[in-house]
């Protein structure tokens, strides 16, 4: 018995706000699911953050649709939690899931008021959706019942979206031993990079399935080293870490902390750049360079690149930002993102202030209301 674990795609991201990267974040989700079509596996859990925002843009919905359509076509049930990006801010705002619900009928399965559900009489699958610091103690009670509820079961996952010690040593919400020690598998979200780790003496599997796409630059090394894409599961025997497996996808090339001290670094950073014009895609690029070779340079690549960000370095390596083809707006909203914090909340406060818009109090209200 298979199943795949996916989460944090992000539907309706706009890195630096272009199309080109939110259309490269679709194409991730899609292959993806066509690769989970054809692996067939008996069932697909999904750890949060299928979209980028409580309230999508249509093509994100459309690409939803499109994309878990196909596993009901094949008889493929998918299991979904809310991850903090999937979650409205209001409370007189409806969530994009049962829209999704509505079209996918039982093919979707998702974890409010019931937090289990049991697949083809045998997999228990219990799912905990991302609250706020402060709502963890609710957690910690679902838990208990979830841990209750899977007694008579042998093959038992749980999925959540949650900061985890020791993943994040720092600003976690929660500890690796807060979770029941008895469920083979522990699904989680929310952290983009991949990780895997045997608990319970190696008799069960902790695991962050990662994003499906590079929503930051600070993923870049890590994408370099365990890709992109999803987990593949098997109940079939005896279960631990060797029972899974990394499905990848191709995501667009990153080049980042590139350094151009001299001539030397600029042929062989423009060659590296012109080799990549082979890809159906054009590399993002992250670099430094001497004040002497910045113009030339910039010029040169200027269509070798879909994106680029290049500070000026002095003959003393001293950086100063150089905002190129950004505005400070698109350089705020991926701190933001880097930093982990609510895209939308913040930047939106951010604009209300800018404009002295008199609902600023009414939006934050609104949103602690929703979330606190």
């Amino acid at each position: 018995m298979q199943f795949v674990h996916m989460a944090d795609n992000h539907l309706g991201y706009r890195q630096y706000n272009l199309d080109e990267r939110e259309n490269d974040i679709y194409e991730s989700f899609l292959e993806c699911i066509d690769k989970i079509i054809e692996i067939r596996p008996d069932f697909v859990i999904h750890s949060g953050d299928l979209f980028e925002s409580p309230q999508p843009p249509v093509n994100a919905i459309r690409c939803a649709m499109e994309g878990l359509l196909k596993l009901k076509e094949k008889n493929i049930p998918i299991y979904l939690i809310h991850g903090n990006h999937d979650i409205p801010k209001s409370q007189q705002k409806g969530k994009p899931f049962g829209l999704l619900k509505k079209i996918l009928g039982n093919s979707l399965l998702t974890f409010g008021k019931n937090k289990s559900h049991v697949f083809n009489s045998e997999v228990f699958i219990g799912g905990i959706e991302y609250v706020s610091q402060n709502k963890i103690p609710k957690t910690y009670e679902d838990l208990e019942k979830i841990n209750s509820d899977s007694k008579d079961y042998k093959k038992k996952i749980l999925l959540f979206h949650q900061s985890v010690s020791p993943f994040i040593p720092q600003s976690f919400e929660m500890q690796i031993t807060d979770f029941p020690d008895d469920f083979n598998y522990i699904a989680g979200g929310h952290i983009h990079q991949r990780a895997l780790k045997p608990i319970n003496d190696g008799n069960s599997v902790f695991s962050y399935a990662g994003s499906t796409d590079i929503m930051s630059v600070s993923e870049v090394n890590d994408y370099k080293k365990n890709g992109k894409g999803f987990y593949l599961g098997d109940l079939s025997g005896d279960f631990d870490i060797n029972s899974i497996q990394k499905i990848d996808v191709e995501c667009r090339t990153f080049l980042i902390d590139k350094k151009i001290k001299n001539e030397n670094d600029y042929k062989k950073t423009v060659e590296e750049l012109q080799s990549l014009q082979d890809e159906k895609k054009k590399p993002v690029l992250y670099c430094d360079i001497v004040e002497n070779l910045f113009n030339s340079f910039n010029d040169e690549i200027a269509d070798l690149t879909l994106y680029k960000r290049i500070s000026r370095i002095d003959e003393n390596l001293e950086e100063s930002l150089i905002i190129n083809e950004s505005s400070i707006e698109e350089i705020f909203q991926e701190y933001i993102k880097n930093k982990e914090m609510d895209v939308n909340f913040v930047y939106g406060l951010y604009k209300k202030l800018l404009e002295n818009d008199c609902d600023s109090l009414l939006y934050v209200n609104d949103y602690f209301k929703g979330n606190y």
